[in-house]
């Protein structure tokens, strides 16, 4: 079987058995009075077990000699439904980006009230993250305009490293949300998927500026799409939603095109549409 079909496909997979899973946990592992779970609980040990599977079959399937380490031949993709992948990833960064700004307001209003109850540095970073994720968005959607068109702009390129920016800054709100708590195993999915997906977005970048990884990227691709996934059944703030859903879904359109571009069959020609009409569908 392809694997520029079965390993993003199980990385979905992977990520709807872990949400199951979680949420099992959650329900059956945890003590909410303690506040700590259950680590040989048949729930925490499945969901763990998946989770160490998933890593081990990414890392074995992505192993290749060789590989384009240029962007437009890794991750050309003149298909409607991956720039419509890109643009949808674009929206949720937009919405995203709308939360943490909101979210970071209404901790700058808390932090003028009771200063010295609350840190400044979170609702900063979050509306750092923000802003950064709006810009990110535009990021993706530019990325992927030029993978479908295959030909790079100047002014695209350079909003390229702005969603591993955004990735950047909502790993350490997620770290300043986090930092207090002992108990890794209640945000460490979250923590974790931040983690990846940021670096699959600085990955995808990289290979715009000389930096390619082409091993790595889809490794981090997928794994931080399966976690991103399974870090929803923790039911996080607005922010964190869009922003898992955001970044998956580009890390898993860029982890397809780079697979097809690597095990898969050449692109036909008459997939694409010429420059001239391309414009005038626009």
């Amino acid at each position: 079987m392809r694997k520029d079909i079965y390993l993003p496909v199980l990385a979905l997979a992977g990520g709807i058995g872990g949400f199951f899973l979680r949420r099992w946990q959650l329900a059956s592992a945890y003590d909410p009075e303690a506040g700590l779970f259950t680590y040989s609980a048949p729930a925490t040990l499945a969901l763990l077990g998946l989770m160490v599977l998933l890593v081990l079959v990414f890392a074995l399937s992505v192993q290749h000699k060789g590989g384009a380490e240029d962007f437009l031949p890794t991750f050309r993709c003149p298909e409607a439904g991956q720039m419509a992948a890109y643009a949808a990833a674009w929206l949720l960064m937009a919405l995203a980006g709308s939360f943490g700004m909101l979210a970071g307001f209404k901790g700058l209003r808390l932090w003028r009230t009771a200063p010295e109850l609350y840190q400044l540095s979170l609702p900063a970073s979050q509306l750092l993250a923000g802003g950064l994720c709006i810009l990110g968005g535009f990021g993706v959607l530019c990325m992927g305009r030029m993978a479908y068109r295959e030909e790079l702009a100047a002014w695209a390129c350079r909003l390229a490293p702005f969603p591993a920016f955004a990735g950047l800054m909502w790993l350490f709100a997620t770290h300043l949300k986090n930092g207090t708590e002992p108990v890794l195993m209640k945000y460490g999915f979250e923590l974790f998927a931040a983690l990846l997906l940021t670096l699959t977005h600085y990955d995808a970048a990289g290979f715009l500026f000389g930096r390619p990884h082409p091993r790595r990227t889809p490794f981090l691709a997928l794994t931080g799409v399966s976690l991103g996934i399974t870090a929803l059944a923790d039911r996080p703030d607005w922010f964190t939603a869009a922003a898992l859903a955001a970044f998956s879904l580009s890390a898993l359109a860029f982890a397809r095109a780079l697979l097809r571009n690597t095990f898969g069959p050449g692109w036909p020609e008459a997939e694409r549409m010429p420059p001239s009409e391309e414009e005038k569908e626009i």
